[in-house]
């Protein structure tokens, strides 16, 4: 009886240790939500990309007939930094064409590598939770000035499916405390995910209630970004810093590298937009040219970065064998 005992003890934990499998009727539904995801992000990235484009390459005199709902204001606003840019030395196409073709190759990169995920991996939980996440990721761009606004101008039908979207994006934080063997690690990043669900709804769908992190009086209402985004990079770091394994070490090399790229420009931003202000009282960027000169330097940037995550996750899960690996 002992024997049988300790044998179902030892098979409990190891199922335990295991990776969250998917089979039959569960992977079939893990699947369709995260085809409905990668559609919709398609869609809104699509839709962004092209207004966009739009925005960038027209004179602004022109602005109102492809965005009806803009303002006298904006349309000056427009003109004042089509100016900034054909002083430059850029034409505006030109411009609108730099922009469009990083937008496209982070989005495309992320997508790519989510199908290819499903393609392999659609057993596995964290595989597709992943997959989803890249999917949401391709949508967003940068995120701290996603691309969701963008989407909406052009077609106002895409408001509630790109809030639901950003909701996601806050959410995706889980899937960087769990992935790739669905455990927290450290474990007091279960609450931060407890914490962080409820909140970032409430930012996301805009509930102007008190215990919305918007409505708090700086530096309160960026503790969201601090906690749940700065948690996800402590999680990564400390996921790696504590295998022991050397083969699964060397796995999550590539990964490790590849998000933590996001996320400390993710805090760059930050410091220079939302903590200077906070700071200051004052933007750090005050005329159109300074503004300029960070967008033509930061957007790339991020693309770049978000394309090499895609890279980085790729070659550690097919290359190294990452899902495997733990599970």
């Amino acid at each position: 009886m002992g024997s049988i005992i300790s044998s179902w003890q030892s098979g409990i934990q190891a199922e335990l240790a295991a990776s969250p499998r998917l089979s039959g009727i569960s992977q079939k539904i893990a699947t369709v939500l995260w085809g409905l995801v990668t559609i919709v992000s398609l869609i809104s990235l699509a839709y962004s990309i092209y207004s966009l484009n739009v925005w960038d390459r027209i004179p602004a005199t022109e602005t109102s007939r492809y965005f009806p709902a803009v303002t006298p204001e904006n349309v000056q606003f427009h003109a004042d930094w089509q100016n900034t840019v054909l002083q430059t030395g850029l034409s505006l196409s030109g411009y609108a064409s730099i922009f469009t073709l990083v937008r496209i190759i982070g989005g495309l990169s992320l997508l790519v590598v989510g199908f290819l995920l499903i393609r392999r991996y659609s057993d596995h939980l964290m595989a597709v939770l992943m997959a989803t996440l890249l999917s949401v990721f391709a949508a967003a761009g940068i995120w701290n000035n996603t691309l969701f606004g963008a989407a909406v101008s052009m077609a106002p039908w895409l408001s509630y499916p790109v809030q639901v979207l950003g909701w996601l994006l806050w959410c995706g934080a889980i899937g960087i405390y769990t992935f790739p063997d669905g455990k927290f690690k450290p474990r007091w990043t279960l609450w931060l995910a407890i914490l962080l669900v409820p909140l970032t709804f409430l930012i996301a769908f805009n509930v102007d209630i008190v215990l919305n992190p918007n409505n708090w009086p700086g530096p309160l209402y960026l503790l969201p970004n601090i906690l749940f985004i700065g948690g996800g990079l402590f999680a990564v770091l400390y996921r790696y810093q504590r295998t022991v394994d050397v083969e699964q070490k060397r796995a999550l090399r590539w990964y490790v590298w590849g998000m933590s790229s996001l996320v400390v420009v993710y805090f760059l931003n930050l410091l220079v937009t939302e903590i200077y202000f906070w700071i200051r009282g004052q933007p750090l960027f005050q005329t159109n040219s300074a503004r300029l000169t960070y967008v033509l330097v930061n957007e790339p940037i991020w693309f770049a970065c978000e394309a090499f995550f895609a890279i980085g996750l790729a070659l550690a899960v097919f290359r190294d064998n990452l899902i495997e690996e733990f599970a």
